[in-house]
């Protein structure tokens, strides 16, 4: 009861929890994305800068103050995320999206690691999944989830509530073979899903990081 409470005080959707408790969170914020990854460890995702010279990252994600490790994006199959700023570093891993039939899946690809697939999307109320055919505000707001899979076996789940007013948020339970970087990165990919379909609704505003 205590943990439910909990959870329902931070905005995060409960009607249909898994049984696994989250091991990630992550919510949008004016300056970037404000990562909890339990424990009281905290990182944030956040843009390099407006100009940035040729092979510099996109993002960079820090904890303590302290930059931790670069995300490029701009691949049209990928974002890679590396332990620092020069596109020489050592890789940490790979996010690549998919779609079938406009609806976003992702591989979250660990360095040295087996790749993990998440399933779409599903609203957790109501039917439906997060979808780019979503035409209204109404069509896309609320709360969806995507189990995680790996070696064909459920490997946990991630969740976003989408509310334009407080901004994207997140949790998830994530196995450990999946660094923080990678699972912001991650969290990153569904937000700019989420960018992307407020720009082609009516009358709505894109997020923005």
């Amino acid at each position: 009861m205590i943990l439910i409470g909990a959870i329902v005080g931070c905005g995060i959707a409960t009607a249909t929890l898994p049984a696994s408790a989250a091991t990630f969170s992550a919510r949008e914020t004016s300056r970037g994305l404000l990562i909890d990854r339990g424990g009281g460890a905290t990182g944030k995702l956040t843009s390099y800068g407006w100009f940035r010279r040729p092979g510099e990252p996109t993002f960079v994600y820090r904890e303590g103050g302290k930059t931790v490790a670069g995300v490029w994006e701009g691949s049209p199959d990928a974002a890679v995320v590396r332990s620092g700023t020069s596109d020489k570093a050592p890789l940490i891993g790979r996010i690549v999206p998919s779609w079938k039939d406009g609806k976003l899946s992702l591989t979250i690809e660990p360095a040295g690691g087996a790749a993990v697939q998440t399933t779409v999307f599903e609203r957790a109320s109501g039917g439906g999944a997060l979808d780019r055919s979503a035409s209204t505000r109404e069509a896309l707001e609320g709360s969806y989830r995507a189990t995680l899979q790996a070696g064909g076996k459920d490997a946990g789940w991630l969740s976003v509530d989408i509310n334009p007013e407080g901004g994207a948020r997140f949790s998830g339970d994530l196995p450990a073979s999946i660094p923080p970087a990678l699972a912001a990165a991650a969290a990153a990919a569904v937000e700019d899903e989420v960018n992307y379909i407020y720009g082609n609704v009516i009358d709505v505003s894109p997020l923005v990081r």
